[in-house]
């Protein structure tokens, strides 16, 4: 288990103060993975950092540390996977391309040299929902009932998310060899 300056268990106990402090630290040991955990799903640096900073502020306006919240951890997921999600809702639609700038974007399937498809391309091809069990577990180092938190999903659930993702990923990666 992870400790956090905080108190053993993720929380703390009373508003006030103390909890702006806390709040604070809690921020600063954790911005940075947020943030990749934003720029992994959004399409500039600019906006992850900008829905990054939104995260952050819904965390100092909720009082998210308060023990009645649960793992503030968690919440804090919960809560960058919702303003990701509000990111794409307020998109406008994009226009279609034209045909000179549709032959401009390279092939989606991005090879190494001997034909087998890089990572970032085999987590492409993944569905959404184990695509975030993968960053999770393996990018941000959640335990499943922390994902279990963000997700919604029931432990067991995700362990079949997971295990369907990892073989999925092994075929993907051993494309071209044969």
């Amino acid at each position: 288990m992870q400790s956090y300056p905080y108190g053993s268990n993720g929380r703390a106990d009373a508003p006030g103060r103390e909890n702006d402090s806390l709040v604070g630290r809690f921020a600063e040991e954790h911005y940075d993975e947020v943030y990749r955990y934003c720029a992994r799903r959004l399409p500039s640096k600019e906006d992850a950092q900008d829905v990054t900073q939104e995260v952050f502020l819904r965390l100092v306006r909720s009082d998210a540390l308060y023990a009645e919240h649960g793992k503030p951890l968690a919440y804090l997921y919960t809560c960058a996977r919702n303003v990701c999600a509000d990111f794409y809702r307020g998109q406008r639609p994009v226009g279609a391309l034209d045909e000179d700038d549709a032959q401009a974007i390279p092939d989606a399937r991005h090879a190494d040299m001997d034909g087998r498809l890089t990572m970032a391309d085999a987590l492409a091809r993944l569905t959404e929902e184990e695509r975030e069990v993968i960053e999770l577990r393996y990018g941000q180092g959640l335990p499943m009932s922390d994902i279990s938190a963000v997700t919604g999903k029931s432990r067991f659930a995700l362990y079949r998310i997971e295990r369907r993702a990892l073989g999925r990923l092994k075929e993907l990666m051993g494309e071209g060899h044969g």
